[in-house]
């Protein structure tokens, strides 16, 4: 399909207050906005070895996540596709069902009503994973499905995404198995892979040891982001400040039950074939310094890059 039917094909979703939001915060403009797409495919299809995705849902939010930034946007595209390569225990044939436990047992939960500023609120309690029968590879694998199924909606990547962690039951045995390598490529995911703005985190009901965790977690994080993280303890009335308790979950002490959304939960675990289709794109059959992962600036290193490249066939 050409760049130009693919366009007309293009439907934006947008609600009027993200619409003007988009222009204002991200130098988004409609009438330019097929121009945009249109060069960043263009310097994609140069670069070497990758076969990216190509349709317009898929570039817009990445452009809108480095706000129409052409060499922000492309050094994410980039980003998210050397992470393929990279990390083969994440996303190698990553989706839903390889993590369904994680979903089903609430470890991960969107719910229905945004903050007050229009983010879609994003539910992590971590202290569900059990180290003994799953490897940490798992709440990657989880994250990574999650926050791309919640980055479909068009009005979440501009308002963006509040997270809040519930860390309640976060034992030592969880703390043992959160290392660097865990913490850096969890970090990475929304930082630096995904098209995501994260717009503020909350802790909730940190244990006394968190600050180990949270110590091994900072060296990875942009201060920009770290500015963005918000400590709650039991006393939750910060977090009720952007978000009424009315929408909460009952672990937050609100009016919810856990998993409320379970037309989304459908929707997300029905979607292996979606991420099926996903993985079939990237950089193939290359040599690549996987010692080297994606760098805290966002850039990745691309050097030694050879070899015959077409789409991956799954």
């Amino acid at each position: 399909m050409s760049s130009v039917s693919d366009m007309s094909s293009y439907k934006c979703t947008l609600s009027h207050d993200a619409l003007e939001k988009a222009k204002i915060e991200l130098n988004e403009d409609p009438n330019t906005r097929h121009i945009e797409v249109i060069t960043l495919k263009k310097r994609l299809e140069k670069c070497p070895g990758l076969q990216s995705r190509m349709d317009v849902k898929f570039l817009v939010r990445f452009l809108r996540a480095r706000k129409f930034d052409q060499e922000k946007t492309f050094v994410l595209v980039k980003n998210y596709y050397t992470a393929r390569v990279q990390h083969p225990e994440i996303f190698d044939d990553v989706k839903p069902s390889r993590v369904q436990y994680l979903f089903e047992n609430g470890a991960f939960e969107v719910l229905e009503q945004p903050d007050i500023n229009g983010c879609a609120v994003v539910i992590m309690r971590p202290a569900l994973w059990n180290t003994e029968y799953y490897p940490s590879t798992d709440i990657s694998k989880a994250m990574y499905v999650f926050l791309s199924k919640v980055l479909e909606n068009e009005n979440v990547q501009v308002n963006g995404i509040h997270g809040v962690m519930n860390l309640g039951g976060f034992t030592m045995k969880h703390v043992a198995h959160f290392t660097p390598s865990l913490a850096k490529s969890m970090i990475q995911l929304f930082q630096d892979i995904l098209p995501m703005r994260l717009t503020r985190l909350d802790f909730v009901k940190e244990p006394a040891y968190f600050d180990i965790p949270f110590a091994v977690a900072k060296v990875f994080l942009k201060d920009k982001i770290v500015k963005r993280f918000v400590k709650n303890g039991i006393n939750l009335e910060k977090l009720y400040a952007t978000i009424d308790p009315k929408f909460l979950p009952t672990d937050f002490h609100g009016q919810l039950p856990i998993l409320n959304d379970k037309a989304w939960l459908d929707d997300l675990l029905a979607s292996d074939a979606q991420f099926e289709e996903e993985n079939k794109f990237g950089f193939v059959q290359m040599n690549v310094n996987k010692g080297k992962s994606v760098s805290k600036s966002g850039d990745a290193d691309m050097q030694g890059l050879g070899g015959t490249f077409k789409k991956l066939n799954i």
